[in-house]
């Protein structure tokens, strides 16, 4: 199989599900994706503070889930079933954060973190 050239979307990828693990919460794609968009709609407070969340506004699920698969199929991330919810979540290998550890002990700057301008819908016009 061909060496996968890795982007900086499949290094915040691996650093989400990696940041998402060592609390011991492991998400699905659908997690992944409400991380790096910002979504703050979640069900756990704690995803706020992980380096990733929010600088993926831009990018669709499907593009997001396009990623992961290919992150699967080069063995840095891997599916873990969960009896209780009889659903898959993702799992970062040793291989995922080696490459990772490799990443950040190179970059010298934090994630930018985006944020979409609010378009308000309703305003108040005086007359």
């Amino acid at each position: 199989m061909k060496e996968l050239k890795l982007a900086i979307t499949h290094y915040k990828i691996l650093h989400t599900v990696f940041s998402l693990n060592q609390l011991s919460l492991f998400p699905n794609q659908e997690g992944v994706h409400k991380v790096l968009t910002g979504n703050d709609r979640n069900e756990y407070e704690d995803i706020r503070n992980i380096p990733t969340f929010g600088t993926l506004i831009s990018y669709s699920s499907k593009k997001i889930c396009h990623y992961i698969l290919s992150l699967i199929r080069h063995a840095f991330l891997k599916n873990v079933y969960d009896e209780g919810t009889q659903e898959f979540y993702l799992q970062i290998t040793k291989k995922g954060e080696d490459v990772l550890n490799l990443f950040l002990a190179k970059r010298k700057t934090s994630y930018r973190k985006t944020t979409k301008p609010i378009k308000l819908s309703i305003i108040r016009l005086e007359k």
